[in-house]
């Protein structure tokens, strides 16, 4: 029996494209905000775009017409415009189809993986491309729970109090109320 996520020998997907691109786009908010909120409130965050010039912006998108993510350099925090795509921007990262972006934002498949099979690519600063994954990698430990980030993060972090209430604040503050 196949689950939700997987494709049937045939090669049928169980999951439509509209559904698919409903979720991506879903999740590109959530990490937007998510990433937005970090940005000024978590140190490792700060340190990975604090070089980055004022009016920065980079976006990624899903490639040939699906969901972006972008955000854009603002004091000192990185502010979430949207999920649209941009006329101008200092970096865009591509995900070369809807089908690989959603298992991106489902905790199927990490940045790592992705990058190493070429499914995704970057028009920018290949260093700035980097922190934006680290700076993803950090949104995502905060985001998911532990069961499902150890599919795309390296490095789990045990599970503590803190922890518990570190997250609950990101996800309180990140995406329900917006400072």
């Amino acid at each position: 029996m196949t689950n939700l996520f997987t494709t049937l020998s045939n090669g049928f997907s169980p999951v439509s494209l509209l559904t698919k691109k409903a979720v991506v786009k879903t999740g590109f908010f959530a990490l937007g905000r998510v990433l937005e909120y970090l940005s000024y409130a978590d140190e490792s965050i700060k340190a990975e775009h604090e070089n980055w010039p004022e009016g920065y912006k980079f976006y990624m998108k899903v490639l040939p017409k699906g969901p972006s993510l972008s955000m854009e350099k603002k004091g000192e925090k990185m502010v979430f415009l949207g999920t649209k795509e941009l006329d101008k921007a200092d970096m865009v990262v591509e995900v070369k189809n809807i089908d690989t972006a959603f298992k991106m934002i489902t905790a199927q498949l990490g940045a790592h993986h992705v990058y190493a099979q070429h499914k995704i690519g970057v028009i920018g600063n290949v260093s700035d491309s980097m922190k934006l994954i680290r700076m993803i990698y950090a949104a995502e430990d905060y985001m998911f729970p532990p069961v499902m980030s150890k599919n795309v993060l390296k490095n789990v972090e045990d599970f503590s109090v803190q922890r518990l209430i570190k997250r609950f604040r990101v996800l309180i503050f990140g995406l329900v109320l917006k400072k």
